[in-house]
């Protein structure tokens, strides 16, 4: 139930990548999981790049007589290619981009969300060497885990993430304003509710049957304890949790879809009125 006797609620801990603009940007970091899938392809390239010119510079040493010192430094220089070459290359000419970030949909990007400089693709690269490459991913893998935004050492280093760009649209299940609910909904006065916020609501109310009993009621007592401070007067006592949410949402987005279009009837009249005016020259 819905008491309003509530405390304010603490700030939202969703993670917000905000530009130097202080824009905020509607992408969300990849998942260690589908990182592991685009290193996967990623590792598969540079193995290939290395056999490849390993068995190059073994049959040019052969054919070509060459001094084995010189053929070590053309073993290094193709060991390099491969591990350091590769992933700079395609950073720095993708954007961001290799060719298993192609298949998954990411991008590594700097933390304030603009584009990679080449000394950071360099600094990934070499940390690379070391978590991936020398613990067979061990440490990389631990350090995504661990992290909220799924940055290994190397990004953490470089100032880096990597950023989910193609994601699976799902439409918004439109909320419906509970009947019983609707007298006060229509007076009550609602402020604006965070953003983050309305979608952590719209997350959670329609999978909330899905949801174990238990945790199912503290999610929504939580929910409710941050919107109650952006809610005058408090709902009727005895208000089921989930019944206000829904009712808060859909009348906040009703209000607000009104406005618009009020705004937009109101824009279109001034333009009419502009373009009748007789003005001469």
């Amino acid at each position: 139930m819905v008491t309003s006797g509530a405390a304010p609620a603490a700030a939202s801990t969703r993670d917000a990548l905000i530009t130097g603009e202080a824009v905020l940007l509607d992408l969300r970091p990849a998942s260690f999981a589908v990182r592991m899938l685009s290193g996967a392809i990623d590792g598969a390239v540079q193995l290939l790049l290395l056999i490849g010119g390993s068995v190059a510079v073994a049959w040019a040493a052969t054919a070509l007589s060459l001094d084995t010192g010189l053929a070590t430094a053309a073993l290094l220089v193709t060991a390099v290619s491969a591990y350091v070459g590769y992933p700079l290359l395609c950073e720095t000419l993708g954007r961001g981009r290799s060719l298993g970030r192609l298949v998954v949909g990411t991008r590594v990007v700097r933390d304030d969300g603009g584009p990679l400089h080449v000394r950071q693709s360099l600094l990934r690269a070499v940390c690379a060497m070391l978590e991936i490459w020398a613990t067979a991913g061990a440490l990389a893998l631990t350090c995504s885990v661990i992290d909220r935004r799924s940055r290994r050492l190397g990004d953490m280093m470089a100032g880096t993430l990597v950023l989910q760009e193609r994601m699976r649209h799902r439409s918004a299940e439109p909320l419906t304003l509970p009947a019983a609910l609707e007298p006060w909904a229509r007076a009550a006065d609602l402020g604006r509710l965070p953003a983050p916020l309305v979608q952590e609501i719209r997350s959670f109310l329609p999978r909330a049957e899905r949801i174990h009993p238990e945790s199912r009621r503290a999610l929504a007592r939580d929910l409710v304890q941050r919107t109650l401070p952006h809610v005058a007067p408090a709902p009727p006592p005895g208000t089921d949790q989930e019944a206000f949410l829904a009712a808060v949402v859909a009348e906040r987005a009703f209000r607000d879809e009104t406005r618009l279009r009020r705004s937009d009837a109101r824009r279109r009249e001034l333009g009419a009125e502009m373009r009748a005016l007789p003005f001469s020259r």
